[in-house]
């Protein structure tokens, strides 16, 4: 390894392999809080539909978190949890690339020039001296 910063290319490559990664970790929990928030009314098929003639809300039910995991796993299994992850998987690694090159790059346009001398060297290296 050399002591040198990463190109664009391995700094969005950087990006969206960890997007990829975060992602498939965290999606059955995005999975789960979509749940929650689509089950909280009774007897209304839309979101409009929700509101009374009064304007009033409809009767809630507070769907809790374990009761929403246990009910999405009776329904559908683990598979359940990573219902439309491939979608997810086709964006998310664009979107985490460009995100991640941007904040890398603008950081360092930001940096002061007494932050550059006092930064910890990004990478190590482990060339032998012979």
């Amino acid at each position: 390894m050399t002591q040198r910063d990463l190109t664009t290319i391995e700094r969005m490559q950087c990006g969206a392999f960890s997007g990829l990664i975060a992602q498939s970790i965290t999606y059955p929990i995005e999975v789960t809080r979509r749940r929650m928030q689509t089950i909280g009314l009774v007897g209304h098929d839309t979101a409009l539909g929700s509101v009374g003639a009064d304007g009033k809300n409809a009767t809630e039910i507070l769907p809790s978190l374990v009761g929403t995991i246990r009910s999405l796993y009776a329904e559908q299994g683990l598979r359940g949890f990573f219902k439309g992850v491939s979608m997810n998987w086709m964006k998310g690694p664009i979107a985490f690339s460009i995100s991640f090159t941007a904040f890398d790059t603008l950081q360092s346009l930001m940096e002061s020039d007494k932050e550059r001398l006092i930064r910890l060297p990004r990478t190590m290296s482990f060339k032998r001296d012979n």
